[in-house]
């Protein structure tokens, strides 16, 4: 008898030897899995990544380059026009002018990253002001304030579109940049409204306006953009105050599986703590983009009166969700004891 339990031990400890290795593997992975599970709940904050007051380097029609620090950004604004505008910078001053005339506009691009934002779990968003002065006639009756975010694909704005370059049939630049833009009408009975920009055809007039929103033949219109589902409101019913500031703020959320909700407000006085005194937004009916590292702003003139911007600065965050610390230590816990089991099965 004692023979028999001596011989059974011995049997058990040869299978338990073989099976122990691979239990411990499997309990291994398992315990990481449920760890994973309960605890990846995601964790974010909202972080600067492009903030120019345009004292760090920052130049006009050059290689849009983005520099510097995410609180100390620095890249060049290239400035496309229809008419004749004149643009100047210094520090806390991007100054532009358009003349009078009955029809023409004027946006500044640029690239404010060389790492795009992108847009991939429900909740994440990326958010753009511009805080400027009307300095002259820029938010009259029948003029249009305009601002967007946008994917470049890798390709620099041109830089010699600022006198008459509108209406220059060209490829390149920023035909095939792709994303979103809203436009404010002051005191006036125009619909406001947010639309999607697709790529536009390299070859005819207006594949270098991102957030005209064809209100000339010169601006985007080959494809002309779609306005989002809901993307209109009533003009803002005020007209801007010539000398006073004011802030613009654009953004865009992933709300939900290829579904994009953006939004525009515009404050009195400098940053969003102020007055709100326009808002609207819309959901997306096409994707063109949820991947950013490309901006536009400018206005349109239509009153026949010389019109002046001052911006005294440019800032674009983001909110990216992303797993928890412990989650990502309880992963490496997880594989160091797989390969603890297997070193240990090596061994034996």
């Amino acid at each position: 008898m004692v023979g028999v339990l001596k011989q059974t031990e011995r049997y058990k400890g040869e299978v338990m030897s073989k099976i122990n290795p691979r239990f411990h593997l499997f309990a291994a992975v398992a315990a990481t899995t449920i760890g994973l599970a309960l605890l990846s709940q995601p964790v974010s904050a909202q972080t600067p990544v492009f903030t120019d007051n345009f004292g760090n380097g920052s130049t006009i029609n050059q290689t849009s380059t983005p520099g510097g620090t995410p609180t100390a950004s620095s890249t060049s604004y290239d400035f496309v026009s229809s008419k004749a505008a004149t643009s100047s910078i210094s520090p806390g001053d991007l100054n532009t002018d358009l003349p009078s005339s009955s029809s023409c506009f004027v946006e500044g691009q640029a690239i404010f990253t060389s790492t795009p934002v992108v847009l991939s779990t429900t909740g994440d968003y990326i958010d753009y002001t511009i805080e400027f002065t009307d300095t002259l006639n820029l938010g009259t009756v029948a003029n249009q304030i305009l601002m967007g975010l946008f994917n470049s694909g890798g390709v620099d704005p041109y830089t010699n579109l600022e006198n008459f370059g509108a209406t220059n049939i060209l490829g390149g630049g920023v035909a095939g940049w792709t994303g979103y833009s809203a436009s404010i009408f002051p005191g006036s009975s125009t619909t406001s409204k947010i639309v999607n920009r697709s790529a536009q055809s390299p070859t005819v007039v207006g594949s270098q306006d991102l957030v005209g929103n064809d209100v000339a033949s010169d601006t985007e219109n080959n494809p002309r953009p779609t306005t989002l589902i809901n993307g209109t409101a009533n003009s803002l019913s005020l007209v801007l105050t010539n000398g006073s500031q004011y802030t613009e703020e654009f953004r865009i959320t992933l709300t939900g599986s290829g579904q994009l909700t953006v939004t525009n407000f515009l404050y009195a006085g400098t940053g969003t703590s102020g007055p709100v005194v326009f808002t609207m937004g819309g959901v997306s009916n096409n994707v063109p983009s949820t991947s950013f590292d490309g901006l536009a702003f400018g206005w349109v003139e239509k009153n026949s009166q010389i019109s002046t911007q001052d911006v005294s600065q440019i800032q674009v965050t983001d909110f990216i969700q992303v797993p928890e610390p412990s989650t990502w230590m309880l992963l490496l816990g997880g594989v160091a004891m797989m390969f603890g089991v297997v070193g240990r099965r090596r061994r034996s």
